[in-house]
C-alpha cells in the first residue's frame, strides 16, 4: 500500500513519519485490494490532529480523524477508527456482491461563505470539485456515506439509473433526492 505523510503547522519528524507509515501499513492486511493512504499530521492550538484517508483500488474511501495531546496517540486512534470502519464494512457486505459499474462524472459546486458580512452579498462559487457518481443501490449508498462520515453522497441509483443525492438529516435519519425532468 502506498502511503504519504504530510505535516501541517509542525516540523517534519522522521520518527513520527515512520510510526505513521508502520501503523498504516498494518491496514493493508485488512484490505484485499491495493490502495493508497494519505496521512495528514497537524497541530491546532494545543491538540495534535491526525487525519488518515484510505482509498482502495475499488474506489472505497475511508477516513479516520483524531485529536489528542499526543501525536502518537492521535495516530493510533485515527488508525483504530479506520480498522473499526473496515470491519463494519466487511460485516455488511459479507453476503453482498458489490456493483462493478463505472460511475458518471459530475461537477460538484460548493459555496462557502467567509463571514457574516459576505453572507449579505450574493454568493459566488468559490470551489468546484469533480466527483464520480458510482452506481450502487440505496443500501450501499447509506453504507458508503457512513464510512465516509459525510453529510451527503452523490451516486447513480442501480434501479433507476439516475443520479441521486443521499443526505443526512439533523435527527440522524436520511433523505434522498431523486431529480425529475422539468415539465
Amino acid at each position: 500500500m502506498k502511503c504519504s505523510v504530510t505535516f501541517r503547522h509542525l516540523k517534519a519528524s522522521d520518527p513520527i513519519r515512520q510510526y505513521a507509515e508502520e501503523k498504516v501499513d498494518k491496514l493493508s492486511r485488512l484490505i484485499d485490494r491495493g490502495g493508497e493512504a494519505q496521512v495528514t499530521l497537524s497541530v491546532e492550538k494545543h491538540l495534535h490532529v491526525c487525519h488518515v484517508e484510505l482509498v482502495t483500488d475499488g474506489s472505497l474511501r475511508i477516513r479516520g480523524v483524531d485529536k489528542s495531546e499526543d501525536m502518537y496517540a492521535s495516530i493510533d486512534a485515527a488508525v483504530e477508527r479506520i480498522v473499526r470502519q473496515v470491519k463494519r464494512y466487511r460485516d455488511k457486505i459479507q453476503n453482498h456482491r458489490p456493483n462493478a459499474h463505472n460511475g458518471r462524472e459530475l461537477a460538484q459546486q460548493v459555496l462557502e461563505v467567509e463571514d457574516a458580512d459576505e453572507a449579505a452579498k450574493v454568493p459566488k462559487v468559490v470551489r468546484q470539485d469533480t466527483i464520480v457518481a458510482r452506481t450502487m443501490n440505496l443500501d450501499d449508498a447509506v453504507m458508503q456515506m457512513d464510512l465516509l462520515n459525510e453529510d451527503f453522497l452523490v451516486f447513480t441509483n442501480s434501479l433507476s439509473h439516475k443520479v441521486n443525492v443521499l443526505y443526512r438529516l439533523p435527527d440522524g435519519q436520511y433523505g434522498l433526492i431523486e431529480p425529475q425532468p422539468a415539465a
